[in-house]
């Protein structure tokens, strides 16, 4: 069997890196001025830079007394060490050399304040920032790299850190060691004196103990650890005890509870009749009796005896007489686990009597246990802190005398014939790739942070909805391109996704909606129902938009009459549709706008409205209002029979989307899916496979006749009426229909 999984790993590969390259593409601005901020910006800091000199020199750092063996074992520990922070005494002494105790004592040297114009203090800042330690790591050696405008005053600065260290330590190692030699000896005194305090309470402790045993040895204490095993076993008897009364108030319930043949068919399934304990011997034989009396009868029965033979008849009364023992004796069996209960609980509390005297024996002599042992432990620390101050007293001694070697130099300044910086070359590489890589970070971060729908697939996973269709950008209104472009094809994709999802809601009337304004939805109505129409639907714009009516604009009408008038009125249906320049293609106005157009559009008119329209129009689009700006977008999708929810990408964040989504279907509306609008596909890779109706669909003048003028402007059917004249009539949908229920 072939194996496929690496060219799905380089599938999967590819994809990934067109993702990558998608987003980059999208924010190549905001990473192209990521990146010239960064380029220019290291490009004048190093043109405004001044040239400086580096002087650089390596030195080994030794601590106190390090060649001095003092030991046995030939290393003692230092009592210079300890007093500075023990392991950490070379990462102090770097700090040392750059402390404002030794650049003051380099300033002063090399009569920098007068050299510089400055005054002690300024001299000594100035140096901090010049004089830089750079530690060699795993060693104790450290470079001192000094930079300054001049040449000779680096390299003299570079040299004099080091001797300056190096006498502030010699004298200050001297003077420590003589106060240590002294106050030693005094704290040895009192050392001893509190050794022998702490092994005296030792002794006493365990002198007055009853659970350990044995005397005292400079050891740890000994204990004889039989109260742990006493209530150890103690309790494993209480949980024994506990679990076997459990059991049996089960089984005690249960024959309580059950009566006669019920009783016997729990005392046969569970463990009772087998057991040797609670009168089941007679109840077991009770019970094999009557089986054999059942078995027997059976075979009378087949050997051709009669219900009503004399030796049926007996046997019947025998087994009644068997059955009735067999139910005493079952109540025998309860009387008999009650007891057992009795004597399991009296055992039990018994137990737990003892129990409790136990853990208060064992509580005693742990507490007597943890007494002697923390009076063992600080006997231990005082001996430990005795012997070392013996061993460190002697160490100092020796080392008093002994030469001490502070600093090792094993590369000497020297002074620098060409600057060190600005590294023009090198500072204008580094600016292009951190201004490269912070413009591809900076787009990443920006990709990530916004949590608007991008593409087709977020939109499915994250809303769980269909995307019945993809709109190109910048589509524009069908009844001015016609119906052979590119863009109308869209169009009759998304009708045909449409269409097939129809008969699953059931649906005739639709509501086009948007979580916001300027998502496209009004442009997005007017093309769809223009293709429906183009098919031969007769289709139904209605403008429910009551306070920013557009639909009418776009058709090239006016909107003073029109739905408004319809729901606060009892005009017929007829005054208040139009029929537009296209064929089959009929729009409903907004009209004035109302009031409260929030009460209108929940009045039962336009329950009325739905009905009738549904009848008479194979089709019919409602144009609302955004769904998050005010509630008419609610009441109408709670009317429709479904909803298309029109969104653009990377515009509105998710939650918005969740949030038009969450409102749709609590107010009781069906959404059959989404429209994505103005999407780039010819530059959006996500897209590509949508371009391919672009190519198919190629303009050929030969076959599309150019628009040559705009459709007239659609009359209303009110003034149609008023001049007698009539236009294409709708047939109404039902077939027994009213010849006076028809619009036209």
């Amino acid at each position: 069997m072939a194996d496929t999984s690496s060219p799905v790993k380089q599938a999967e590969a590819i994809l990934h890196a067109q993702d990558y390259l998608q987003i980059l593409k999208s924010r190549w601005k905001e990473a192209f001025f990521v990146f010239l901020l960064v380029f220019v910006s290291c490009a004048v800091i190093t043109e405004l830079t001044t040239p400086e000199y580096t002087s650089a020199m390596r030195i080994e750092i030794k601590t106190p007394g390090e060649h001095v063996d003092v030991t046995a074992q030939g290393a003692g520990t230092n009592p210079l060490l300890l007093g500075s922070g023990g392991g950490s005494y070379i990462a102090t002494q770097f700090e040392v050399m750059v402390s404002q105790r030794n650049l003051r004592h380099v300033a002063e040297k090399l009569n920098l304040p007068k050299e510089w114009g400055t005054s002690l203090d300024g001299a000594v800042a100035e140096l901090r920032g010049r004089v830089k330690l750079q530690p060699v790591e795993g060693t104790s050696m450290i470079d001192i790299v000094v930079t300054h405008p001049n040449a000779q005053t680096a390299c003299a600065v570079c040299a004099q850190v080091t001797a300056s260290y190096r006498e502030i330590r010699d004298r200050e190692e001297t003077q420590k060691i003589q106060d240590t030699i002294a106050d030693r000896k005094e704290v040895l005194e009192q050392s001893a004196a509190k050794l022998d305090r702490k092994a005296e309470n030792v002794r006493y402790h365990i002198a007055n103990s009853k659970y350990l045993a044995g005397m005292w040895d400079g050891s740890g204490p000994e204990s004889s650890g039989g109260e742990k095993q006493r209530l150890y076993t103690l309790r494993s008897s209480q949980v024994a005890l506990r679990s076997e009364i459990s059991r049996v108030n089960v089984h005690i319930s249960q024959l309580n509870e059950l009566k006669d043949e019920a009783l016997l068919n729990y005392v046969v399934s569970s463990e009772l009749l087998s057991a040797e304990s609670f009168a089941s011997g007679r109840v077991r034989q009770l019970h094999q009796k009557m089986l054999e009396e059942d078995d027997q009868r059976g075979q009378m029965l087949l050997a051709g005896y009669g219900e009503k033979h004399p030796v049926v008849i007996r046997l019947d009364e025998q087994h009644s007489r068997t059955q009735k023992q067999l139910f005493d004796g079952l109540a025998d069996m309860r009387d008999a686990m009650e007891h057992h209960r009795k004597l399991k609980q009296d055992e039990l509390a018994a137990i737990e009597k003892d129990l409790v005297d136990a853990e208060a024996a064992l509580r005693e002599q742990q507490l007597e246990e943890r007494t002697v042992l923390q009076a063992h432990e600080e006997y231990k620390k005082a001996n430990e802190i005795h012997s070392d101050l013996e061993h460190k007293h002697e160490q100092d001694k020796m080392r008093l005398s002994a030469r001490r070697s502070i600093v090792e130099v094993y590369s000497e300044p020297s002074k620098a014939g060409a600057p060190s910086s600005p590294n023009v070359r090198l500072n204008l590489i580094v600016g292009a790739v951190v201004g490269l890589i912070s413009g591809i970070v900076v787009a990443f971060v920006y990709n990530y942070f916004d949590t608007s729908v991008k593409s087709l697939e977020d939109a499915e996973r994250h809303l769980g909805l269909p995307v019945l269709g993809v709109i190109p950008q910048d589509a524009g209104l069908l009844a001015l391109q016609g119906g052979n472009s590119p863009d109308a094809e869209a169009y009759r994709i998304l009708r045909t996704n449409i269409e097939l999802k129809r008969s699953l809601f059931k649906a005739r009337t639709f509501a086009v909606v948007s979580a916001n304004a300027g998502e496209g939805k009004t442009t997005t109505l007017s093309n769809l129902a223009y293709v429906y129409a183009a098919a031969g639907f007769s289709t139904l714009m209605i403008d429910a938009d009551l306070r920013r009516p557009r639909l009418a604009r776009y058709a090239e009408m006016e909107d003073s009459f029109g739905l408004s008038n319809y729901l606060t009125s009892d005009i017929s249906l007829k005054d208040a549709v139009f029929k537009t320049g296209v064929p089959n293609l009929y729009l409903m106005p907004s009209g004035p706008q109302p009031v409260d157009p929030s009460g209108v559009l929940g009045s039962y008119r336009m329950d009325q409205l739905l009905a009738e329209t549904s009848r008479r129009f194979d089709i019919v689009f409602f144009d609302s209002p955004p769904v998050l700006g005010v509630s008419d977008a609610s009441l109408i999708v709670s009317k429709v029979d479904a909803s298309l929810v029109v969104l653009q990408p990377r515009k509105m964040p998710l939650k918005a989307l969740l949030r038009t989504k969450s409102i749709i279907n609590n107010v009781g509306g069906q959404i059959m899916g989404l429209v994505m609008n103005n999407v780039d596909i010819s530059s959006d890779t996500q897209y590509q496979y949508y371009t391919t109706y672009y190519s198919y669909y190629t303009h050929d003048n030969s076959r599309v006749e150019p628009v040559t003028s705009a459709p007239k402007p659609a009359e209303s059917l009110a003034s149609k009426a008023r001049e007698d004249k009539r236009v294409a009539r709708v047939e109404p949908q039902s077939p027994v229909a009213d010849a006076d229920d028809d619009l036209y």
